[in-house]
């Protein structure tokens, strides 16, 4: 007797009849064979039902089942089948079948991979015979609407079912829909082919160079069209136009690119623009005038930048003219190339350091010779800066606000000041409004009797210490060990930075750094420090960080020398305004939270974390997931104020340094209500006040 196969279905009939004698054998072994092994006279004779098998074949296959090395064998199998914790009920019915019965009473659209999971877990009446697999389906629903709701985003083999099993897809088969069926064909996947290391430097490089091309063109553009503006203004002798930014554009922040964001909101950058715009538009003879008055617009005192090379007026002569400034008793002026040459008012930082080489600057070096300044008034916004920090802050208007270095014999100190000259008529006006400026400047000072009851007695005690302590531009250091960030690197804190914490203001980068200081000593007592991790944010920062491949290499690096299974988090601030994100690169699954509720749709950061995660992969020559996942934390309780954005993230770092189980993303993704007290935030500003006295006040 024989059979005609065809040639195409040979393999598929072979691997049947393979598939069903090892059943056979199988049921035999676990049947008639088991059960009764402490019983040889009921194994001396084949079983009734299947006559056919002869007696000498079946003594040597009991013999077989029965041997030492087999019952190995059989244990091993059955702990192996123990662990499927959600086993199907169809019996011999197949998936193929349960969809062709499905099909009658349930939408096709309806019949997904993890809705045919489901059903094939239950009973005729709809039933779970596991509370687990009852569980699992629960969580599928769950995600169900979520992905409906636009909570949630899948993609290819990632999709509903295995972010619910938590396992990722075998290559080979395909849960839920039954066998015969790749994840190649099932998922419409492109095959793959593995790239070589030479091919993937190649593409970065590209990439690279692309970038790089695209802003030196935005760049150049912009620079001849401000010089085309100037050149048509003083040829007809018009006023050079300064436009108001978009309703809910975020305008470019005064400060370090570090702060927090003040002026997020639509009404906040609509009369930051007017504040700049309008004065501007006055005649030439009223510049002095102008600074004060918008000096005394700013709430916290700070210099509003008007560049002096603005022809305001047919009557300038030189477009970057700078006008005459008068010296404060704490500032001083820049010169480039020679001392007559003055671009900028600043003022010096005193740095508690024993020789300047051991200082940095935006993580270069400060360099002998050289001061650190803070820029708080351009003379001349387009003169370039004696030591540009990457091709971030290249020029003098770049700088206002943050830290730089600058050479020592070209820093102008204001001379002392022993008579004081009476006013005269015309300048009396004048006069009066810097007293009055003057007098309201304090943006540093704390009126401690004026502080409300509640106030927090550690913040008084900080802020008392660093009164005294931090006076005159003095600062005290820390240091960022490897065993928390990563990398050994010195920050300073400054008076500006104990002020800011203590009035709710805008936080910068060294503040974030000691809480996450703080928190990891929290980690290593719960002993969970090995669980957690934290990135440098002056690693990743927009401004003053690096490129973005810079960026993501910085983040590749934390990952790669970490504990495995790690997550980190990553305080990151767009140059106006901080948020968190925290990243588990084993698992390629990102939780992004936006104190101001706001979903992270592409851009800068997104590239920055998805090639760092990239990157990690190819030094571990892992192939990684085709798409990484993002989690949008909605839930989050959201800021109150436009500044207080620093104090909100640091609040939710607590929150997940505090969960022992790390089930942030489940109490956080879903929107919900959840606001914090001001005595949730206190509790955080408390902490960091503790901390800081105790371990670095002297």
């Amino acid at each position: 007797m024989a059979f005609e196969v065809p040639p195409e279905a040979r393999r598929m009939v072979l691997s049947s009849a393979s598939h069903k004698w090892r059943e056979f054998k199988s049921k035999l072994t676990t049947q008639y064979i088991i059960p009764h092994k402490d019983e040889p006279e009921l194994l001396e004779y084949p079983p009734a039902d299947y006559n056919f098998i002869e007696k000498a074949h079946w003594d040597i296959f009991v013999a077989d089942r029965l041997s030492d090395e087999f019952m190995e064998v059989h244990k091993v199998q059955k702990r192996k089948r123990e662990k499927n914790k959600y086993p199907h009920r169809m019996s011999r019915k197949g998936y193929a079948n349960l969809e062709a019965e499905l099909s009658e009473s349930v939408p096709e659209s309806e019949l997904d991979r993890a809705t045919m999971w489901i059903k094939a877990r239950q009973d005729k009446h709809g039933n779970f015979k596991d509370s687990e697999v009852e569980q699992k389906a629960t969580e599928i629903d769950k995600l169900k609407k979520q992905v409906s709701d636009g909570e949630v985003t899948t993609c290819g083999t990632d999709d509903v079912l295995t972010k619910a099993l938590g396992i990722p897809e075998h290559h080979g088969r395909v849960r839920g829909v039954g066998g015969n069926i790749n994840p190649s064909s099932y998922f419409n996947l492109p095959k793959h082919r593995r790239k070589t290391v030479e091919e993937r430097i190649r593409e970065g490089c590209k990439k690279f160079i692309e970038e790089e091309t695209e802003k030196i063109v935005a760049r150049e553009r912009a620079m001849w069209a401000e010089r085309l503006m100037r050149v048509e203004a003083k040829l007809y002798g018009t006023t050079i136009p300064i436009e108001s930014p978009p309703a809910g554009h975020l305008t470019k922040e005064l400060g370090s690119g570090q702060g927090s964001c003040s002026n997020l909101k639509e009404k906040t950058t609509m009369q930051r623009a007017e504040e700049v715009a309008n004065p501007a538009k006055k005649r030439l003879e009223l510049v002095d005038d102008i600074d004060e008055k918008i000096e005394e617009q700013n709430g916290r005192g700070l210099p509003v930048e008007v560049e002096a090379g603005i022809e305001v007026a047919a009557t300038i002569d030189h477009v970057h003219a700078a006008p005459t400034e008068e010296l404060r008793p704490s500032e001083c002026k820049l010169a480039l190339g020679s001392v007559d040459n003055i671009v900028a008012i600043a003022s010096v930082v005193e740095v508690q350091d024993d020789k300047c080489a051991n200082q940095t600057v935006h993580g270069h070096p400060l360099g002998e010779g050289n001061v650190r300044v803070s820029i708080i008034r351009p003379l001349v916004p387009e003169a370039k800066l004696p030591f540009p920090v990457n091709d971030e802050i290249v020029y003098v208007k770049d700088a206002v606000g943050t830290y730089i270095a600058w050479p020592r014999d070209l820093i102008l100190q204001s001379p002392p000041q022993t008579d004081k000259k009476q006013p005269n008529k015309a300048a009396g006006k004048g006069s009066k409004k810097r007293k009055k400026q003057t007098a309201g400047d304090e943006e540093e000072y704390i009126d401690l009797k004026k502080l409300p009851k509640d106030y927090p007695s550690p913040l008084k005690c900080l802020w008392l210490w660093g009164r005294d302590k931090l006076a005159d531009g003095k600062t005290i250091s820390f240091m960022l060990t490897d065993k928390v960030f990563g990398i050994n690197r010195k920050q300073y804190l400054y008076k500006g930075d104990i002020h800011a914490l203590c009035t709710m203001s805008e936080l910068s980068c060294g503040v974030i750094c000691m809480y996450m200081c703080y928190l990891h000593e929290v980690l290593k007592k719960a002993k969970m420090s090995d669980m957690v991790g934290f990135v440098d944010s002056h690693q990743i920062g927009a401004l003053g960080c690096g490129n973005i491949l810079e960026r993501s290499r910085h983040l590749s690096v934390r990952f790669t020398n970490a504990k495995k299974g790690q997550i980190f988090m990553l305080p990151y601030n767009a140059g106006k305004h901080w948020m968190l994100t925290v990243v588990n690169p084993e698992e390629e699954i990102i939780y992004f939270m936006d104190p101001l509720r706001r979903r992270l749709v592409g851009g800068e950061w997104q590239i920055i974390v998805e090639n760092g995660i990239k990157i990690y992969n190819a030094q571990r020559n892992r192939s990684g997931r085709k798409s990484i996942t993002w989690h949008n934390m909605g839930g989050i309780p959201v800021q109150q104020g436009d500044k207080d954005c620093g104090i909100f993230i640091m609040r939710y770092m607590k929150e997940i340094v505090n969960d022992k189980n790390l089930e942030f993303a489940s109490k956080w993704q879903r929107r919900s209500d959840l606001v914090y007290t001001q005595k949730d935030l206190d509790d955080v500003r408390s902490e960091w006040a503790r901390f800081v006295m105790k371990y670095h006040a002297t």
